[in-house]
Order: structure tokens, then C-alpha cells, then sequence
């Protein structure tokens, strides 16, 4: 494995650094502003019917402040470390493992209805388009019969094992993995308030990010 010299991590790097998780930092609290209960509730009143379209902004405006938070980080090439041999096999099989369950995550719910896609697709065949409803879109099938969020765990997998990071990549790497964990507990709350009963018979059966049977009866 290869590690980095202490001299490549000067003041002006860490400070780098800093600035760039801060950078992600912004573009998560604005993703999740625009995802917040009552900011939807408020632009629905606005809206009004068109409102049904909201998610297909949602994910334009997320995809383009990514975009420039990418534009604006600074640029940190210093390599923390570089796995090699067998290990480095193994790591790019968990990654594949990680983006297979995003994939089988995205089949088993209505993943492109929440993203807008299928409004957007509606819109186009001038037939009148579906509001996503978390109380009938939601499943308990598929990937989210394995664990409660698939999509994060798949994610923080793909980020966590990768052979080969350098300083940006890391930072990045640390923001995706956090957010991903805070947001699937804000996620939790606000699907226990929407499903009662039926997220809280969910919650106890089906495990959070690890699937039960790689630990046997274990908590979450």
C-alpha cells in the first residue's frame, strides 16, 4: 500500500480541505432545504397543480449545484493511499456490490418518479402526470426487504471502498458517507410520521444499512 509523505499535508492543503468539505457541506444543506416537509408545503401552495413537477426541478437544481460546487473545489491531488494485489480485486468487488444494490434499489420502488423522471416523461406525451405519494409508492420488497435504505447503503459502500483515494477524494468521500448517514435518520423520522404503523412493523423486521443475515440476529 501506498501512504503519503507528513510534508504533503501543509496548512495551506488542510485549509484546502476544509474549504472543499465546507463547499459540500452547503450543497448538502441545500438539497435537503429543498427536500424539507414544509418548503415542499410551501411551494405546493404556490405551485398548485404544477407543483407536481416539483421533483423534476428538485433534481435539476441538485444536479446543477453539484456541478459547481465540482467547479469550485479545490483541487487536492495528494494520495492518501493506493491499495494493490488481491486487496484492490476485492475492494472494486465491494464497489460493484455497492452500485448492484443502488441499481436493485432503484427497481424495486418508484425510484424515477421521486427523481421527476416520470412526470418529465408524462409531460412529454401530453398525458396528465403522477404526483409521487410516499404511501403508495412506498415497498418493503426487493432491495428494501435486505435493508431499510438501500440506495445510502449502496452509496456509502462505493465511496468507502475505493482502492486508491487522494486528499479530494477523501473529503468527498467523507461528506457522501455523513450525509448519507444523517439523512437516513431524518429519513426515518419523516417516514414514521408518514406510515406510522406500517413504517414502524418495517423498521423492526428489516435492518437499517447491514443485512441481518451477515450478522446474524443482531441490532441495527
Amino acid at each position: 500500500m501506498s501512504m503519503p509523505t507528513p510534508e504533503a499535508f501543509s496548512p495551506e492543503v488542510l485549509a484546502n480541505a476544509g474549504y472543499a468539505f465546507g463547499l459540500w457541506t452547503g450543497w448538502g444543506a441545500l438539497h435537503s432545504l429543498m427536500a424539507a416537509r414544509r418548503v415542499k408545503a410551501a411551494f405546493e401552495l404556490l405551485l398548485g397543480p404544477r407543483y407536481v413537477f416539483y421533483p423534476t426541478a428538485y433534481s435539476a437544481i441538485s444536479l446543477w449545484t453539484f456541478y459547481l460546487v465540482m467547479t469550485k473545489e479545490p483541487d487536492l491531488p495528494q494520495l492518501l493511499w493506493a491499495v494493490e494485489g488481491l486487496p484492490r480485486y476485492g475492494m472494486h468487488a465491494l464497489q460493484l456490490a455497492g452500485l448492484a444494490l443502488l441499481g436493485w434499489a432503484g427497481m424495486s420502488m418508484h425510484g424515477l418518479k421521486m427523481l421527476g423522471v416520470t412526470q418529465l416523461v408524462s409531460l412529454l406525451r401530453r398525458r396528465p402526470p403522477e404526483e409521487a405519494d410516499m404511501s403508495k409508492d412506498f415497498t418493503s420488497t426487493g432491495a428494501y426487504n435486505l435493508v431499510r435504505h438501500p440506495m445510502h447503503a449502496g452509496g456509502i459502500l462505493f465511496l468507502a471502498m475505493q482502492p486508491s483515494l487522494t486528499l479530494g477524494g477523501f473529503v468527498f468521500a467523507l461528506f457522501g458517507c455523513l450525509y448519507m448517514v444523517v439523512g437516513s435518520l431524518f429519513e426515518e423520522r419523516r417516514l414514521s410520521r408518514e406510515l406510522g404503523p406500517v413504517w414502524a412493523d418495517y423498521a423492526r423486521r428489516v435492518p437499517m444499512f447491514v443485512p441481518r443475515r451477515l450478522w446474524g440476529q443482531g441490532g441495527r
